[in-house]
């Protein structure tokens, strides 16, 4: 799509000259210099700010360019890309979009037979043949073979693959390297090749000492490039070479190097990757706040991006602690452009929007609550106080912990609790952020002093008082049951 400005802000203009954000009208003038027909042009030039399906028409158009064998054309817009640091809205390496495109065999979500890759590495090999000295034709090969290597391997766990399903990955993904070695030697240089030599060592199982040696040299060649720091933070994780925690301090080691906005724009990147964090067992315990941070520079620096937006909404709805709040913004942003690879199913979607919606308010409450109770105890009498009730505090919930000392050991890591203290000390409200049989026992010690209007504390600085405990089940699990 190609717009028309008629006034131009100086500041947007300075953010373009900083990102090396390719306009839509700039994207068509490569479209046309590279003779590419008004259909293709269309495909490749889809405005990724309001349409979610823009990337994925970029990248199917890529696919039907290279089905269609004009690999001069594919050549040229590569160079133009590579060169010009080309970025598409959301700052995504416009390179890198290019091989998602030349890679697959057919669009995702559809399942690719043996003929479509046969049909694939054929014409890749016709491209290759055609232009020798095309870096382009060789890297988009070689990653071709890595993804044929996962697809012998399939998906599932390392012990459901079978003999002759080892072979074939070894031996594509040898047969990869091979490629990315002859490629190497050609004048023209293209950082995604180091892109799928990282994937080159992951097939392979390098040390992670060789896996950071190779992203130290990828990073050098270009210290943007964020997919090396995503591949290595994926590699990093416990569940494949990494111990715990090197992928959080690799993180940080990385962008803090970089620094400032760019630095969080790599971080927020990095963990925008679903394969990073999955909302699943093992994610990487990183910065939500700096998560925030990178996403609000990348939308500054390079524009707004559907993808960018729901995976943050997916980030905000199912990292950490949670953040209704900032997913209801960003989910009403959205609006009907949810992604099929962050959500799934829109059945999925519907149901996440409507939870945040829901939660945002009382969300919004507690945080005003917890901003009062952080203020009380920044008083010197609030500290005091404070050190007095929680002593208290955990009493009552040992207590508990003794009566049910086994549920315990079913709960682990850090929780809050919100109290709100009557002017004599009376309970009058309560809120604890877990649940289990020892947070039962302890709502109902909690709520009978309310009742029965008893002071298990003393009175505070003043009524109506809010105290925040951060607590740690595991000060309690070791609790030994009556």
């Amino acid at each position: 799509m190609i717009r028309t400005v008629i006034k131009i802000n100086i500041l947007m203009l300075s953010a373009l000259a900083w990102s090396g954000l390719s306009s839509a009208a700039e994207q068509n003038a490569n479209s046309t210099h590279c003779n590419i027909s008004e259909t293709n042009a269309a495909g490749l030039n889809g405005d990724l700010s309001v349409d979610i399906h823009a990337l994925h028409n970029f990248m199917d158009t890529a696919a039907r360019i290279l089905k269609e064998e004009k690999f001069v054309e594919l050549d040229c817009l590569a160079d133009h890309a590579r060169s010009g640091k080309e970025r598409l809205p959301g700052g995504l390496w416009k390179i890198h979009a290019l091989y998602q495109g030349l890679r697959q065999p057919v669009p995702y979500p559809v399942h690719a037979t043996q003929e479509d890759w046969t049909h694939l590495l054929q014409r890749l090999h016709r491209w290759v043949k055609a232009r020798p000295e095309s870096i382009t034709a060789r890297v988009a090969l070689a990653l071709a073979c890595l993804d044929y290597a996962h697809d012998a391997r399939g998906s599932g766990y390392a012990n459901t693959v079978s003999e002759s399903g080892w072979k074939l990955f070894e031996e594509r993904t040898a047969e990869a390297r091979r490629i990315l070695k002859e490629a190497w030697r050609l004048p023209s240089k293209c950082p995604e090749w180091y892109v799928a030599m990282q994937m080159v060592s992951v097939n392979q199982g390098w040390s992670v000492t060789e896996a950071r040696a190779l992203f130290e040299e990828a990073n050098k060649f270009e210290p943007e490039y964020y997919t090396y720091a995503r591949d290595l933070a994926y590699y990093l994780l416990p569940k494949w070479s990494g111990d715990a925690g090197d992928t959080e301090k690799f993180l940080q080691e990385v962008a803090d190097r970089i620094g400032a906005d760019k630095g969080d724009i790599l971080y927020f990147q990095v963990a925008a990757a679903n394969y990073v964090i999955c909302g699943c067992d093992g994610n990487p315990e990183l910065s939500w706040d700096r998560i925030k941070r990178g996403f609000e520079a990348s939308e500054k620096h390079y524009g707004v991006s559907m993808q960018n937006l729901n995976r943050i909404a997916y980030l905000a709805c199912y990292f950490g602690e949670r953040d209704p709040i900032y997913a209801d913004k960003i989910l009403t942003r959205i609006g009907d452009q949810w992604d099929v690879e962050t959500w799934e199913r829109k059945e999925d979607f519907d149901k996440i929007r409507q939870w945040a919606s829901a939660v945002a308010p009382i969300a919004a409450q507690v945080r005003v609550i917890e901003a009062t109770a952080a203020a009380n105890e920044q008083t010197p009498e609030g500290a005091r106080y404070k050190a007095v009730f929680e002593k208290t505090y955990r009493e009552l919930l040992q207590q508990c912990a003794r009566s049910d000392g086994d549920s315990v050991t079913q709960w682990e890591g850090k929780f809050n609790t919100l109290t709100n203290l009557g002017a004599k000390g009376t309970v009058e409200e309560i809120q604890i952020q877990s649940m289990g049989p020892v947070v039962t026992c302890l709502g109902k010690k909690l709520y009978s002093f309310k009742q029965e209007n008893t002071t298990p504390f003393p009175p505070p600085p003043q009524a109506l008082y809010w105290i925040e405990l951060h607590l740690d089940w595991a000060d309690f699990a070791s609790a030994p049951a009556k």
